[in-house]
């Protein structure tokens, strides 16, 4: 079942973003990039705080009461584009061991409709190339290459 993370939700919700924050520090990057401990509580609280604002979307699926993939991003505005807003996923993540079972799946079709209720015509994230799971679902998504960044360590 897909609903609204709510504050009773926030453990549960920062041990399945310590997940993915944990995979990314595993990633051999630039050594530059690596995520900060309790950088998960944070990342949750800010959200859990915006919760009502209009300007996030937080929801996960559950199974009973385990939380067992989410979905959290922020609307852009975007005044100089005609597009005007859309909204960034900043985390899309399944718990180790529940992936492959259409969670994510069932969330990205939650989000297209949260999405048209709010009139944002577009969805962005980033995946970093490392995360070779990550880019293979997205690339198997119905969301599209679309930027190339690029980063380079200053020496």
């Amino acid at each position: 079942m897909i609903r609204d993370l709510t504050e009773s939700d926030r453990n549960q919700t920062i041990e399945l973003v310590n997940q993915f924050y944990r995979k990314v520090n595993e990633l051999e990057l630039d050594g530059l990039f690596r995520i900060r401990p309790r950088a998960a509580t944070k990342f949750t609280d800010i959200y859990f705080k915006l919760i009502g604002t209009g300007k996030v979307y937080m929801r996960g699926y559950f199974v009973e009461e385990e939380l067992v993939s989410l979905l959290i991003g922020r609307v852009e505005e975007k005044p100089h584009l005609e597009e005007e807003r859309s909204l960034f996923i900043d985390l899309a993540v399944t718990k180790l061991g529940k992936k492959k079972k259409g969670y994510m799946s069932e969330l990205l079709k939650d989000v297209d409709l949260w999405c048209k209720e709010k009139s944002i015509p577009a969805i962005e994230l980033r995946a970093i190339l490392q995360n070779e799971e990550a880019v293979k679902f997205w690339d198997n998504s119905k969301f599209e290459r679309f930027y190339i960044r690029y980063r380079k360590r200053v020496e």
